[in-house]
């Protein structure tokens, strides 16, 4: 199969890993749809694979170092090669900081930063020993600013975005490039209620982001289009952190 092939962790579901997917899909790639919810990742699979596409659902605990191994193994065995990996598995959190347990941290920074990391970690030997391959972290808007109850999240996407700088940076020279996309408000089921007054007062553009935004600014950035692009932060928010004086 010559398409070039993706790993994308937290692919299933509804919310933003599901527009990623459809979004490299839609561009040609085959798609490896990882998630910790198995059936989730076979929705999404039979739903690209009804639009034509090629794709195969796993599972992943991105947490598990030797659940990342099995994938990235995996994926080698059924398609030779890895060109891209889009880490976007991760879980939210809202509480005052000080008021979040140790058990609260750890997790947060378990699923939405050392996760990302191992699977960066396990998959750059493939990509090195292919000559190429890019890399695309999901953050958060939160990232750039304090909001608050999202210290904790904010904390772990802030890192996020240094680890991305660092490994851009460490394997640049051997064709590696990492970059970051920070979503702003996304649309999805359940949070309809909040997003016409978010959009009207806190976004610079009067629509709201669908998931399929955020998937398409992570398959411009893993494009050969995109070959001179690394270690950048790429904020898809309809300009809610250049509202900053606003806010």
């Amino acid at each position: 199969m010559s398409e070039s092939v993706c790993i994308v962790t937290g692919g299933g579901g509804v919310r933003i890993g599901n527009g990623i997917c459809r979004a490299l899909a839609a561009k040609g790639w085959t798609v490896v749809v990882a998630d910790q919810d198995l059936p989730a990742a076979e929705a999404v699979v039979e739903e690209l694979r009804g639009a034509g596409a090629h794709a195969v659902p796993m599972f992943l605990d991105a947490t598990d170092a030797d659940s990342v191994r099995e994938v990235v193994a995996a994926t080698v065995r059924e398609y030779g090669r890895i060109d891209a990996l889009v880490n976007s598995a991760g879980v939210g959190l809202r509480k005052l900081g000080a008021d979040a347990t140790p058990e609260d941290f750890d997790r947060v920074h378990a699923i939405n930063y050392r996760g990302p990391w191992t699977c960066i970690r396990e998959v750059l030997p493939v990509m090195l020993a292919g000559g190429s391959g890019s890399i695309v972290n999901i953050g958060s808007v939160h990232a750039a600013g304090a909001a608050e109850t999202f210290t904790l999240y904010a904390a772990t996407k802030a890192a996020l975005a240094a680890l991305t700088r660092g490994i851009a940076r460490d394997y640049g020279l051997r064709n590696i490039r990492c970059n970051i996309v920070h979503p702003g408000a996304v649309e999805s089921r359940g949070n309809e209620h909040l997003l016409a007054d978010f959009v009207a007062t806190k976004q610079m553009l009067p629509t709201a982001i669908e998931s399929i935004d955020i998937g398409n600014a992570v398959a411009f950035l893993l494009s050969t289009e995109a070959r001179a692009i690394t270690g950048i932060e790429l904020f898809v928010d309809a300009g809610t952190t250049a509202m900053l004086f606003e806010q």
